[in-house]
């Protein structure tokens, strides 16, 4: 169980999830919360820290955005790096999934790709991890995204 740092002490205040998703961070990195465990739920996190359900979301979030946790539909969000070594950051897989539709669809240069949107329901993960997973592609060459209208194949025929 995930304790506030003295009993007691409640989080408060406008971004008290990232207070929350520190104690995480630390509790993953010291190894009380070990590779494939179980995180505790949003509800649980916020009866523990005295916070609104909404904001224990958020906390959980940022520890999937920044790939440390990952979720398991049904059964709820696991430390990664659960035993394997060939397990990825969900960035990666998002990005895997892309590259995997450009490869099978081969589609023309400039055909757009799926939105953050989609990807975000389609694959359980949140949107920064989408844009993250995007912004390696840009990086790779394949994708080009562009402000407001959406990411698109990029021209790799050069």
């Amino acid at each position: 169980m995930i304790e506030p740092e003295e009993a007691g002490e409640r989080v408060r205040g406008q971004h008290g999830y990232h207070e929350i998703a520190d104690q995480l961070r630390q509790r993953i990195s010291s190894g009380l919360l070990p590779p494939g465990s179980r995180l505790p739920g949003e509800e649980a996190l916020a009866a523990q820290f005295g916070v609104a359900r909404g904001t224990a979301r958020l906390a959980l979030q940022q520890i999937e955005s920044d790939g440390l946790a990952r979720v398991v539909v049904g059964r709820g969000r696991f430390v990664a790096g659960g035993g394997t070594a060939q397990e990825s950051a969900s960035y990666e897989r998002v990005a895997a999934y892309v590259r995997s539709i450009i490869k099978r669809d081969h589609p023309e240069a400039d055909a757009p790709l799926p939105s953050e949107k989609d990807l975000c329901d389609e694959l359980h993960v949140s949107r920064n991890t989408v844009r993250r997973a995007y912004e390696l592609l840009v990086d790779e060459g394949l994708v080009v995204r562009r402000q407001g209208v959406g990411a698109f194949v990029a021209d790799v025929k050069s």
